[in-house]
């Protein structure tokens, strides 16, 4: 069924399944612009008829996407009520578009739906007007049209309406190709560009002018104007490309400077290596007022400081979080093919019957025209983008302080600009909703529910406007199909304000940021950075604990000294997170992967640690952890959580309270760990569409039953069995195995964090738990079973690893917790000193294997680096007394001399600073801690402390 319907879907007319109806509605309209035409001097006969059927399609295109819905529920209650005379589903279509043509059905219309012809009368005036002034115009100025590049001249050949929003009465963005050369018209003032393109031509004139980044060249005329068509075209070497992402930096220094905003990906067009920005719109724009986040001061200053960076230009990847979106990337720089999820678009199923319904599909964006090349790695150019913005920045302050940068600022005076008061996105949801039948049937009801949600809008879209006359003539709009657009002359004032902000600029944040949110590009981490290659120097053995000591006071300082502090006390960080859709750089969330209780907890074993004499004092680290906490308490309650997951979930907060309860440094964790947990309810647990452990529901279990043991209480086991149960309804099988099809992973993956291995974990523990009953845990426990048998399958003999199912042909960088042989080892030890099973055993040997094969030296992250595989070798060394792990002495000597010799190099941050347990500083803390021989602290690997091992179980 699913397939026929996608069959009858894709077999739409040319012109649209309801055109008839829908052109019957719009005739008065055309056809007064037909006429209109017939007398505009200027234009041949055949430049009007290709204006003229330019406007009938995207006229026809836009009611079209306006009605189907009403004329759909009117197909449906014709049918019903035996009104189609015909005696199969097309005859009855077929009478149905001859009824929606005719005088009585649309005085039917005005009766049921009192706004819709009106407002579609408004829209067909307001379009067809706007069609009229752009021939206006090109007759006025075709003449001068060959002014710019390329002499684009002749007869009007084809012309493409809507490129891009419909604004102030149906105005839109045109593409004209003419006999020779094709131009671009614009219906707002062009000024800005060309004083943008002037102070491009005066920053960068020592580089190449073939080269140097520019806007296109224009005409300007009076709130209006014509551009030049830039063509894309890919780099054509390295060295093209090289210089293309160079080029990026370049604008990211000038839109800093200039506060520019909105460079998503359409808005920038690749030509070899010349990243051409093509719609400068928004420049100049201030830094909107916030409310407190009521997190803490801390927090607020955070932000504030993040706002202010070059992320507000849309040129660094970015993940989108509004519906319908989440987890798209239109950024400029951003936006990588094979890395976007599908957007849901409208369609008619079963067209030409009287079944047709309005249906939803997911499409592939198509491919924006941002990119160099046709698959561009961002990984290997993140230093170019830095490069080019210290660069650029270095030359702008020279300019500055000798007085020169001022004076060029000064043409953009007068030039008008935009502000994006409001996501566009959220725009085009109201929009849709006030042509809904409902909407149109009852029309104030609608109005008002629209009026509110703009209100709560404005909560959430700083600068978003949210008296009521301004918000209805917001709705104005939308009800004509415009979407809303603001805008304002460029004073002196905003210029010196601009620069002045500029002038504080903190390099050293702009730096992080730019190379922390290009990993966002990377939604499911399908592209990881190229290793970092072993100390040149021999690991030294000597003096290793005064060794170890000193890395980590150094480490807790540099930790501290990065913190934000509020006035009130409270303490966050600004570093990339782990949020739901990808990586963002923001203050610290309240998870312990990358955020703020990850790095609590580092903290409190530090302190605990000192308390014991195995690391020593760091001034001002008990007020420190305070401050750490409060914020986490407060994001805790204020930000709403969607995941349940171990790592990245609710299920992470009562892992990290648990944990500080075991500490026992922090008074009241235990029972901030039972409010967390109580969070986790049902409902939580049957939404999630993850199923992993990192930020799904199989992370839920070994959390709560950590929590029964702290407690007693047999409450928890009742949910991470509704966890279990949640994994069994989920469950797919080929050939008796079992794995998962997640939302992130489509297609069932092995590995740990992501995968099946940490599903069948996860199952094991809850069969070997007192959850549910006996039948429940042999079904948990056998399920388990058959999770690692999908697991046994990835296994290749020939590279001594698992196949990472992501990149079945990749034989690289497989020693990782997150997707490799580390986190499968690690789950197989624990599952072996719990049952003694061989198979586990075995397991585990081979993991042990490939981690000595494979050895240190790339990156120190406990999830995809160094540290991880320090943690499974040393879990090797107690478990096996056989002599293949390094002893305990050369793993210290290897891990604490690369980390001398290099530092500590995150993983898919690179050089970006980040405090977090999993993949940033707090995870290398936490190791140096652990290295002490009498350490007991907790490894957060398996979300639980290591049961007793038998040093001769092998």
């Amino acid at each position: 069924m699913v397939h026929e319907e996608a069959s009858m879907a894709a077999e739409v007319p040319p012109e649209g399944w309801l055109a008839r109806p829908v052109n019957v509605l719009l005739a008065p309209h055309l056809d007064s612009l037909a006429e209109r035409l017939s007398r505009m001097e200027g234009l041949s006969p055949a430049e009007r008829g290709v204006v003229e059927a330019a406007a009938r399609e995207t006229l026809g295109f836009s009611a079209q996407l306006k009605l189907n819905r009403v004329l759909l529920l009117e197909l449906h209650a014709a049918s019903m009520e035996g009104r189609l005379d015909a005696a199969d589903p097309q005859g009855r279509w077929a009478r149905f578009l001859e009824q929606a043509c005719s005088s009585d059905f649309h005085t039917h219309l005005r009766g049921r739906y009192p706004p819709l012809l009106d407002r579609l009368a408004t829209l067909g005036r307001l379009q067809t007007q706007a069609v009229l002034r752009l021939a206006d115009r090109f007759v006025a100025d075709r003449e001068s049209l060959t002014d710019l590049p390329g002499r684009p001249r002749g007869a009007l050949k084809r012309l493409r309406l809507g490129e891009g929003d419909a604004h102030r009465g149906g105005q839109t963005v045109a593409l004209l190709d003419l006999e020779a050369g094709t131009v671009l018209y614009k219906p707002r003032c062009m000024r800005v560009d060309r004083a943008l393109e002037g102070l491009l031509a005066r920053v960068l004139a020592p580089d190449a002018e073939s080269t140097r980044i520019r806007v296109p060249s224009v005409l300007v005329r009076a709130g209006y104007g014509w551009a030049e068509f830039v063509e894309h075209r890919f780099c054509t070497s390295e060295a093209e490309l090289a210089r293309f992402y160079r080029n990026l930096g370049h604008w990211l220094a000038v839109m800093r400077l200039l506060g520019g905003t909105d460079l998503h990906s359409e808005n920038l067009i690749a030509h070899g290596p010349v990243p051409v920005v093509v719609d400068v719109e928004s420049l100049f724009a201030p830094d909107p007022p916030v409310p407190p986040s009521e997190r803490g001061l801390a927090v607020d200053l955070a932000a504030k400081a993040i706002r202010g960076t070059v992320l507000r230009t849309g040129l660094l990847p970015v993940r989108s979080e509004g519906p319908g979106l989440g987890g798209l990337d239109i950024s400029a720089a951003g936006s990588l093919p094979g890395q976007q999820p599908r957007v849901p678009a409208p369609l008619i199923v079963g067209g030409g019957t009287d079944r047709a319904r309005l249906g939803m599909t997911l499409l592939e964006r198509p491919h924006a025209k941002n990119h160099p090349s046709p698959d561009p790695v961002l990984a290997r150019h993140w230093d170019q983008v830095v490069e080019g913005f210290h660069e650029l920045t270095a030359r702008m302050k020279t300019l500055d302080a000798y007085g020169g940068l001022r004076p060029l600022l000064e043409p953009f005076t007068g030039a008008v600009v935009r502000r994006i008061l409001r996501p566009t996105q959220t725009y085009a949801e109201l929009l849709r909703m006030l042509w809904h039948p409902a909407s149109l049937y009852d029309a104030p009801k609608a109005h008002a529910r629209a009026r509110e949600v703009l209100r709560k809008n404005a909560g959430v879209s700083p600068g978003a406007p949210s008296t009521t006359s301004v918000i209805d003539e917001e709705l104005a709009d939308l009800c004509v199909g415009d979407i809303p657009v603001f805008t304002q002359p460029v004073t002196r004032r905003m210029l010196d304000a601009t620069l002045e902000a500029w002038r504080s600029v903190d390099e050293s944040l702009e730096e992080m940021t730019i190379q922390s949110t290009l990993i966002s590009a990377y939604l499911n981490e399908k592209t990881v950075p190229p290793r970092v290659p072993a100390p040149a120097t021999p690991a030294r053995r000597e003096r290793l604990d005064e060794r170890r000591r000193a890395q980590l006071s150094k480490l807790v300082r540099r930790v501290s000294d990065a913190a934000v502090r509020g006035p009130d006390g409270t303490v966050t960080w600004i570093s990339p997170v782990l949020a739901e859709y990808g990586w963002a750089v923001r203050p610290l969330s309240a998870e312990h992967y990358s955020g703020q209780g990850g790095v609590a907890v580092v903290l409190a074993q530090y302190l605990r640690e000192v308390h014991h004499g195995r690391a020593d004092a760091v001034e001002g680290l008990p007020e420190l952890l305070d401050g750490t906490l409060a914020v986490l308490r407060a994001t805790e309650d204020r930000v709403p959580v969607k995941s349940p997951g171990g790592f990245a979930g609710l299920a992470s907060q009562v892992w990290i309270w648990s944990t500080l309860h075991d500490l026992g440094t922090v008074p009241g964790a235990l029972d901030r760990a039972r409010e967390r947990a109580a969070a986790l309810t049902p409902q939580v647990l049957d939404a999630d569409g993850l199923l992993e452990v990192l930020g799904g529901v199989a992370g839920v279990i070994v959390p709560l039953l950590n929590l029964v043991d702290q407690t007693g209480e047999p409450k928890w086991l009742d949910i991470a069995a509704h966890a279990g149960q949640r994994l069994e309804d989920t469950a797919r099988s080929v050939a008796g195995d079992a794995r998962w099809s997640t939302s992130m992973f489509p297609e069932p993956i092995g590995g740990f964090a992501h995968g099946t291995a940490g599903i069948g974990w996860a199952l094991a523990r809850l069969g070997l738990s007192a959850a549910g009953t006996a039948a429940d845990r042999r079904r948990w426990r056998s399920l388990s079973e058959r999770a690692f048998d999908f697991v046994d399958g990835l296994y290749r003999p020939d590279v001594g690893n698992w196949t990472d199912l992501r990149r079945p042909e990749a034989t690289d960088q497989l020693t990782s917790w997150c997707h490799g042989s580390t986190g499968i080892g690690l789950a197989a030890a624990d599952l072996f000193a719990r049952t003694g099973m061989p198979r586990y055993g075995d397991l585990f040997q081979r993991a042990r294997a490939a981690a000595v094969r494979e050895g240190f030296g790339w990156t120190h992250t406990l999830c995809h680096g160094d540290l991880g595989v320090w943690e499974l070798m040393e879990t090797a060394r107690r478990l096996s007394s056989e002599p293949l792990s390094p002893d305990r002495e050369t793993l210290d000597a290897e891990l604490i001399s690369g980390l001398e010799a290099r530092g500590p190099v995150a993983g898919l941050a690179r050089d970006a600073f980040s405090p977090g347990l999993m993949a940033g500083l707090g995870g290398v803390i936490h190791t140096l801690l652990r290295m002490h021989p009498e350490s007991r602290l907790v490894s957060p690997l398996l979300l639980g402390r290591a049961p007793d091992m038998d040093p001769d179980a092998f």
